[in-house]
């Protein structure tokens, strides 16, 4: 049992070590000068251990991932082990290293190979070494440290060769390197290895495993990575020769689609089975209907669509590029719903019928529109999901390819584009317009606050909100802004209606709560037209001026030429 101490009763076990260290470094001539020997069994009483070789082993610990399969291990040069040697005396050899030559050297016996043989096979060796010196000596194998594992990667590769890894890894580790980066630093060959999966240079589903003992065994990595078979991801053993293909457009492949969780095409495997890859899809949707698999398959005369039942999906034999469907049911989406923001008696998330409900349905499971709601002013918010995608939706690439326009209006289309991404602009007091607008999953509605104020800005001198009224014309409210600016365009006076933002003249349309007041100001003149402008002006009147100058200059010639005519 442990003490528990005060702080000046630590202080002085503190003081008691340092002094203990110090008069034993003192008379201990085989010490350093500078030696700190702390004697935990005198200080705290009893008997204290600490095992220098399992500190040593735990500073640089492997990341091993489950026990060694004792029964299956091979020893072999640079494992690290314990004996335990059970007699009429016992002995306990701690930290014996696997020589090159594949030795445990043991004190008296001298050595004895263990190379290749298994746990149970060297206790039994090292026993019958035992035995002229004890007799009816029973032997215990402990492994302190298992050998680096050592093990070779040929194929289509771009990165073939000798490799190093920690023991107990599977094929994924063992591979990364050599199909990703060719490094064989050991710190370095545990990455995220599903990463190479991309990488369909190379098949991952047929992987073959020769050990060094002539047997074979087989890894898919595909089914691994989509399962957890454990299985289909085996240790790789010292020695070991990974043999790993390259594809091509011609391998052949297999899909699975529909109503499971993900999509996935990958490379077809001899014994693949609706039941398997069904599991590489995740599974099925709560929409499916589970009833049947479709597979469909290229026949003579054209493509065969196989209906399978459940009973089926074991047994049934894919062939090459196969294709498997899940359908889906007639039941809707159970988890589709909507967003309602703003000035609703009850805000929230609400459960809808994707596709089927209306706007008019959700605004009245909210509660219907608050007092002080602004109607004219909502919009609906597309949730932009690939299930309730807009028919007509916006793609101003697709829109320019036969388009005429010049460069500016196909950027204007561009601005276009980008504000009204999947905004659909309702007017709320028109109860047909919302029994005709459908909601889909994801949507959110908006419905802003009605502040009963008229925002008037550009070339006022006060600009800012004012309170609404229904009597007051545009003249007043630009009044109440503090009139017109020096710079103002009184002729360009444009009223900007609630939500849609749409710009009318004053007198086009009927001023409401939440409009916008715009005035305009006059052009500013650009410095270099302005004077490129002055010098035309400037050189029109000096060509005027020499054009009289010279008219001037021909009548009087003219006068002349006809009185001196007349003296003649």
């Amino acid at each position: 049992m442990f003490k528990h101490y005060s702080a000046k009763n630590l202080l002085g076990i503190l003081f008691l070590f340092i002094c203990s260290s110090f008069l034993n470094a003192q008379n201990n001539g085989n010490q350093q000068e500078d030696g700190f020997n702390i004697d935990l069994s005198d200080v705290f009483g009893g008997f204290y251990y600490t095992d220098p070789l399992s500190v040593q082993l735990a500073s640089r610990i492997n990341p091993i991932e489950a026990s060694l399969d004792l029964e299956n291990y091979v020893l072999g040069v640079n494992d690290l082990i314990s004996i335990k040697i059970d007699g009429a005396q016992s002995l306990f050899l701690r930290g014996l290293l696997v020589n090159p030559q594949g030795d445990v050297t043991l004190p008296v016996v001298g050595p004895v190979n263990i190379n290749g043989l298994s746990i149970s096979e060297s206790e039994k060796k090292i026993e019958e070494a035992t035995a002229p010196h004890l007799k009816n000596a029973s032997v215990t194998i402990t492994i302190d440290s298992p050998r680096p594992v050592i093990y070779h990667v040929t194929g289509g590769v771009p990165y073939p060769g000798k490799y190093l890894t920690y023991p107990q890894s599977r094929v994924d580790q063992a591979i990364f390197s050599s199909v990703t980066s060719g490094n064989r630093d050991l710190s370095k060959s545990i990455p995220n290895s599903s990463d190479f999966l991309t990488n369909d240079n190379y098949s991952f589903r047929s992987i073959k495993i020769y050990h060094s003992d002539g047997t074979e065994s087989e890894a898919d990595l595909v089914k691994y990575f989509r399962t957890g078979s454990l299985k289909s991801n085996p240790f790789v053993k010292h020695g070991d020769l990974i043999n790993i293909i390259p594809t091509n457009r011609e391998t052949p492949k297999v899909s699975i689609s529909g109503a499971v969780k993900a999509d996935y095409e990958f490379e077809y495997k001899k014994g693949d089975t609706p039941s398997l890859i069904l599991e590489f899809g995740g599974g099925f949707e709560e929409t499916a209907d589970t009833t049947k698999l479709f597979v469909y398959r290229r026949a003579v005369n054209g493509i065969e669509q196989i209906v399978v039942k459940p009973e089926d999906w074991d047994s049934f034999n894919l062939l090459p590029n196969d294709r498997v469907v899940a359908p889906f049911g007639d039941e809707f989406d159970a988890s589709a719903s909507a967003w309602v923001y703003g000035e609703v008696s009850i805000p929230g998330n609400f459960p809808v019928e994707s596709g089927s409900t209306t706007a008019l349905e959700l605004l009245q499971t909210a509660g219907g529109l608050s007092p002080e709601a602004l109607p004219a002013a909502a919009y609906l918010v597309r949730s932009g999901g690939q299930k309730n995608e807009i028919p007509n939706q916006f793609n101003a690439d697709l829109m320019k390819r036969t388009s005429d326009q010049y460069l500016q209006g196909l950027e204007y289309l561009d601005a276009e584009t980008r504000l009204s991404k999947n905004k659909v602009y309702i007017d709320l007091s028109d109860d047909s317009q919302l029994q005709g607008l459908k909601i889909f999953d994801g949507d959110r509605l908006y419905i802003p606050k009605d502040d009963q104020t008229i925002f008037v800005f550009g070339q006022v001198n006060n600009p800012g909100y004012f309170g609404y009224s229904g009597t007051k014309t545009v003249n007043e409210y630009i009044t109440q802004a503090g009139g017109f600016a020096l710079s103002a365009d009184k002729d360009r006076i444009f009223i900007l209606k609630a939500g849609n933002a749409t710009w009318f003249k004053v007198g086009d349309t009927d001023l409401s709560s939440g409009d916008k007041i715009f005035i305009d100001r006059q052009p500013v003149e650009e410095l270099n037209a302005k004077r490129a402008y002055d010098i035309q002006k400037q050189q029109l009147r000096n060509q005027r001026t020499q054009l009289i100058m010279t008219a001037i200059t021909t009548i009087t010639g003219i006068i002349t030429t006809y009185v001196a005519v007349r003296r003649l």
